[in-house]
């Protein structure tokens, strides 16, 4: 992130802060190399540092971790008694932050081409097919051929798919619905979430008019699809 970017950030109270450090470590723990952010708190009595692990907001507790000498260190914070926060190790994920007007560039690595893309989607049609004990084709739609940048929206919405439809298939009766409702699923990028069955044909339209900030979640999708089934 540039100064002039950094420029647009909003201000946000520490409750808003928590919620997407526990979003970055929620992506980052599933990683083979997990980046955790780096943070540091002060409390009303006192202050901690460490990588940002999770937040119970039942018990309003956040674990805080650490290595030393191969030893491992942890904190725990009552999250009601932060004053401050400060992070590092978060760049890639600064975008959170904002509200939606801070471009998003995402690592190299992390963009597949379209060859790649084509067998992510082929791998996702196995997987449903034995789940659902049924056949359903998966398509990306795009007009043109896909940015470096929609190739990647591309990769995170089969993942967030993976998901969601994994879980309608644990689900018997929404199992049911879906493999009589449908037989082929079609996603493309726009600038709303949207979930629209015709002719046995699923359409879905992922929004990514603030990046993966206007992503749905995963029970949000799935209460999309059992709409139209």
């Amino acid at each position: 992130m540039d100064f002039k970017t950094m420029l647009e950030l909003p201000a946000l109270d520490t409750d808003q802060v928590v919620k997407i450090l526990q979003e970055i470590a929620n992506k980052e723990r599933k990683q083979e190399k997990p980046q955790m952010p780096q943070v540091s708190i002060s409390t009303h009595s006192g202050s901690a540092s460490g990588f940002f692990v999770n937040h119970c907001t039942e018990k309003k507790v956040i674990l805080l971790a650490d290595m030393y000498d191969h030893k491992a260190h942890f904190q725990y914070i009552a999250s009601h008694s932060i004053s401050t926060i400060s992070m590092s190790n978060i760049d890639k994920y600064a975008y959170l932050f904002s509200d939606g007007r801070i471009p998003f560039s995402p690592d190299k690595s992390e963009i597949p081409s379209l060859l790649q893309l084509k067998k992510n989607i082929k791998a996702l049609e196995l997987a449903l097919n034995d789940s659902l004990g049924k056949e359903v084709s998966i398509a990306y739609s795009y007009k043109e051929t896909p940015t470096d940048l929609e190739k990647f929206y591309a990769s995170k919405v089969l993942g967030l798919l993976k998901e969601t439809l994994s879980n309608i298939a644990k689900d018997k009766m929404a199992n049911e619905a879906f493999s009589e409702s449908i037989s082929s699923l079609n996603f493309k990028l726009g600038s709303e979430n949207n979930v629209l069955l015709q002719e046995n044909m699923l359409s879905i339209t992922i929004d990514i008019s603030k990046a993966l900030k206007s992503f749905p979640d995963t029970a949000q999708l799935q209460n999309q699809i059992e709409k139209n089934l």
